[in-house]
């Protein structure tokens, strides 16, 4: 989804030229999120791929932003993907390249599905 990507850099651009880093802007919004919701500029790509997560994966997962999936369909949650052994970074984007028989054909560029691996793999250990 090469616009979602195009979106998180014009809005990162924004905010730098408003004096904001991403690590700001997450530390703004941590009143309103759990606090195992927040996602650190440590890692960019995490904090690129929370972004991803939370407009098109939430539809359907609990993306582990406080919020419940808007649909109910039991896709599983991404703590619980983060949290089984087997998923690495390169299984995660295998299963995102895949079709799914619930799942909405999502054409995601190979840098959203490492930014989204990137940010399931940040919960991991995190007990949300």
């Amino acid at each position: 989804m090469m616009w979602t990507r195009d979106l998180i850099l014009t809005f990162a651009s924004a905010l730098t030229l408003a004096g904001c880093t991403p690590a700001e802007e997450v530390a703004t919004s941590e009143a309103a999120a759990p606090a195992s919701a927040v996602v650190t500029a440590a890692d960019p790509a995490a904090y690129r791929g929370a972004a991803v997560a939370g407009q098109v994966c939430s539809r359907c997962h609990d993306v582990g932003m406080g919020a419940p999936p808007v649909m109910e369909i039991g896709a599983p949650k991404f703590r619980e993907l983060a949290g089984r052994p087997e998923s690495t970074a390169e299984s995660l984007a295998a299963k995102m390249r895949e079709s799914h028989p619930v799942m909405p054909d999502y054409i995601f560029d190979d840098a959203d599905i490492s930014e989204l691996a990137a940010y399931i793999l940040s919960l991991r250990g995190d007990p949300g």
